[in-house]
């Protein structure tokens, strides 16, 4: 199976991905094109922050890459678990442009909940932004119901 847990050296790979796939469905990119540039970091600075935050300490466990058979990661998942409340969630969820359509994302969605089921989470949730409409198809498509909807708001002090 190309998915496997992720590893420190895929971090940089990771970041690439994730600078390339979320230009245009971020919340970090919104914030820019309405603001500009806040405290001197564009929102690429913010969101690969979030991928720092995924794979720091335990919750590296919960992340997984997808590799070709040449050994390049072109996806990835992150997870995270709440074993008091038995709800797991994905932060992040990203497939190299190259390699969408292929499958990979839903081997990498199915992967992710198999991991949650075993880690005994009873419900998996998942967020994105009514502009993302590759997630706002793929996330019903492989089971997830919308719930609510929600809206940021920002202001410069």
């Amino acid at each position: 199976m190309p998915i496997r847990p992720f590893r420190p050296e895929d971090l940089e790979k990771l970041k690439q991905i994730t600078a390339i796939c979320f230009d245009g469905v971020s919340i970090d990119r919104n914030i820019e094109a309405a603001f500009g540039q806040i405290n001197g970091r564009d929102w690429k600075f913010r969101k690969l922050r979030h991928i720092d935050a995924d794979v720091a300490g335990d919750h590296a466990n919960g992340v997984f890459v997808f590799e070709t058979d040449a050994g390049d990661v072109v996806g990835y998942i992150t997870t995270r678990l709440d074993h008091e409340s038995g709800i797991g969630w994905i932060p992040n969820i990203a497939v190299h442009p190259a390699h969408q359509g292929s499958g990979t994302g839903r081997q990498l969605m199915e992967h992710a909940i198999e991991f949650m089921r075993t880690e005994g989470m009873q419900a998996a949730k998942i967020e994105t932004l009514k502009q993302n409409d590759v997630g706002s198809n793929f996330y019903p498509s492989v089971g997830f119901e919308e719930v609510g909807l929600q809206i940021h708001y920002l202001m410069r002090l």
